[in-house]
């Protein structure tokens, strides 16, 4: 734990909690006071000009028609017509799943919370690809698990690099966490090829895949790709409206399989008996007819923003800049040449008006600094338009900056 983390924590406190006091956020947070006028490419979530509040406000009128019942105690696993719901989306990327199989949580977080509850003992390793989703490696720390990084490229998860950490690790990990639809941070996508690879590889060695998918239904051109769990019906699925509702909403859900179900049920009941049963009721009164409609909106706002800050790149970035070029999602990675440290350039970057998620926050080790994660959803086009330009002029004044960068 570092020195700053030891003062925020009290002598009283457990080992598990300095995951989560070893953050990037307090310091994003302190940059936004520093520069309240810049533009915040950091978050995860959808901005608020696509939220669809009348919509939600409906959904929430109807769920109140159900009178005192919704106030009471109710079903661990959720309220079923959510659950048939999300089978039947399920359905349409390809995985058969049964509703009695899944279990609505708050938010795909809770779902990677349980996965590691149900999985994993002190000292157990877990498979994480690098870089990853930097919340779901402070979830596995305070679970006491040794997170593996699994290199990715532009076609996703590198099936034969995890092969060869799989031979050298002492001993089987519990699981496979991967985002393997418009990850988290890059945007990339794991190529049809890698996914059969990598689901014949894990059944060989016995070893879990969980799937966190939650930007699978913000596909840009053509149908959304079919989940690793339309391949493996044993995969454990993490899916959330959060991102295709609203974040503040907190449902999602895991579908897992009939062997695991009972142990995902028992796990979620002892942490916080069930979800809201009047927030689970909006959600399904407010996507029950309109999720696709919306969607298709969405995904629309969110591909013209994805060309902007793709057009603002290529015109204003020097040589030796290179950036993935996503399909769907939220998130664009842009990486620098050497000599570059993204966490010591933000500052600067902030200064000049535009505030990233720098690249090392999403490796296991901390160990790339190169990067950093942009996300294009949140902005409107003018404003990625000029945001472009600053995140250039604050690349080429950096002090690491290369001389034919900086002339």
């Amino acid at each position: 734990m570092t020195e700053t983390a030891r003062e925020q924590t009290s002598p009283a406190t457990s080992r598990r909690i300095e995951p989560f006091v070893e953050s990037v956020w307090p310091w994003v947070h302190d940059l936004e006071e520093r520069n309240p006028e810049a533009v915040f490419f950091g978050g995860g979530v959808p901005p608020t000009d696509v939220i669809p509040v009348e919509r939600l406000r409906q959904g929430s009128e109807r769920a109140w028609q159900d009178g005192a019942d919704i106030l009471l105690y109710g079903e661990v696993r959720g309220y079923r017509p959510l659950r048939d719901l999300i089978a039947e989306r399920m359905a349409g990327r390809g995985a058969a799943v049964d509703a009695a199989d899944i279990l609505i949580t708050n938010g795909a977080q809770q779902g990677i919370d349980l996965a590691a509850r149900v999985f994993v003992d002190p000292g157990d390793i877990v498979l994480t690809e690098a870089p990853t989703f930097m919340d779901a490696l402070r979830v596995f720390r305070s679970h006491e698990a040794e997170p593996v990084g699994v290199p990715v490229d532009d076609d996703g998860l590198q099936v034969d690099a995890l092969a060869m950490i799989l031979d050298r690790l002492p001993k089987r990990p519990k699981f496979l966490y991967t985002v393997p639809t418009y990850q988290n941070p890059m945007g990339v996508t794991m190529s049809t090829a890698r996914r059969r690879a990598l689901v014949d590889l894990t059944r060989e060695r016995e070893i879990v895949i969980v799937e966190d998918d939650p930007y699978g239904d913000l596909a840009f051109d053509g149908a959304p790709v079919p989940t690793l769990k339309a391949l493996d019906p044993e995969v454990v699925y993490l899916g959330t409206f959060s991102k295709v509702l609203a974040p503040g909403l907190r449902v999602g859900w895991v579908a897992s399989s009939p062997q695991l179900r009972e142990s995902f049920f028992n796990v979620k009941e002892g942490t916080d008996i069930h979800n809201e049963r009047i927030m689970t009721r909006t959600v399904f009164h407010a996507a029950n007819g309109f999720l696709d409609d919306h969607l298709a909106t969405t995904r629309e706002i969110y591909r013209r923003r994805r060309d902007a800050m793709i057009t603002g790149l290529e015109r204003e970035m020097p040589e030796g800049v290179h950036w993935t070029m996503p399909d769907g999602g939220f998130f664009l990675w842009v990486t620098l040449p050497e000599g570059y440290d993204t966490d010591a350039m933000l500052p600067a970057a902030t200064d000049r008006g535009i505030i990233y998620l720098p690249s090392s926050w999403f490796y296991p080790d901390r160990s790339w600094k190169r990067s950093m994660r942009l996300n294009f959803s949140s902005q409107p086009e003018e404003r990625i338009d000029e945001a472009m330009r600053r995140l250039a002029q604050t690349i080429a004044a950096f002090d690491g900056a290369p001389a034919s960068i900086r002339s």
